[in-house]
């Protein structure tokens, strides 16, 4: 797939759409584009006949209509992802082969669990030579200033926690993304290493290490801690 998908909200309030539309403007904006939200399904159906959405997230419980319905006005290739407040409808859900199931409040971590999903269904629907393929499998994907960025792996040479936040450092110039960087660890290819709860270092930029610090090409020093050098070990 070279495109972003285009994205339909199904909801009965105010709250669910927007909150539902922040988490993929937040977390999947690099996956997913276009976004209309709507009430009911009436309005959806109206919206399956002329946006005709990529991916289709509803809630159940709406206003005496069953979001589960929506599936009857869709191609079998487009995923519907359940976003409710009630667990209770998992078992229908999965009976109907919806391709998730979120709970409200969505929270960053439920996000990023589908986003590997989402990814996984993308890149297995897509040939892998295609565009959008070839820049996930050779950068790091980050929002910055409201724009995803690209960053070569390979132009990496440490990535440092700032609280909530992580700070990628390469020659040209340093990044700060809104990201943790657990969140930024888990996006990484197994050439990267954490040395230390605040450093991730790629292996290529490695020049030295001893049992307390790593000595990167280009001269500077990273802390490494007792769990640090056993993953590095094991992987060197």
């Amino acid at each position: 797939m070279n495109k972003r998908l285009r994205a339909l909200i199904i909801d009965d309030e105010l709250s669910g759409r927007t909150m539902i539309e922040f988490y993929l403007k937040e977390y999947l904006s690099d996956l997913i584009g276009e976004i209309v939200a709507v009430s009911d399904l009436n309005q959806a159906r109206k919206e399956i006949d002329s946006f005709k959405p990529d991916i289709v997230f509803s809630d159940i419980e709406l206003r005496g209509e069953n979001g589960l319905q929506i599936h009857h006005n869709l191609n079998d290739s487009v995923p519907v992802v359940i976003v409710s407040a009630h667990s209770q409808y998992a078992l229908e859900a999965i009976h109907n082969n919806v391709f998730d199931y979120l709970l409200k409040p969505l929270t960053e971590s439920e996000i990023e669990r589908f986003r590997t999903r989402l990814e996984n269904r993308i890149t297995d629907s897509s040939p892998k030579n295609s565009s959008t393929y070839k820049a996930r499998e050779e950068n790091l994907i980050i929002k910055d200033g409201g724009e995803s960025i690209m960053i070569s792996y390979r132009d990496i040479h440490v990535i440092e926690a700032c609280g909530a936040y992580s700070k990628i450092v390469t020659e040209k110039r340093n990044y700060i993304a809104s990201k943790t960087l657990k969140h930024i660890e888990d996006l990484l290819p197994k050439d990267f290493v954490r040395v230390h709860r605040s450093f991730i270092v790629p292996l290529h930029q490695i020049k030295s290490y001893s049992s307390s610090h790593v000595c990167l090409k280009n001269g500077q020093h990273i802390s490494v801690s007792k769990t640090g050098r056993k993953q590095l070990q094991q992987q060197l």
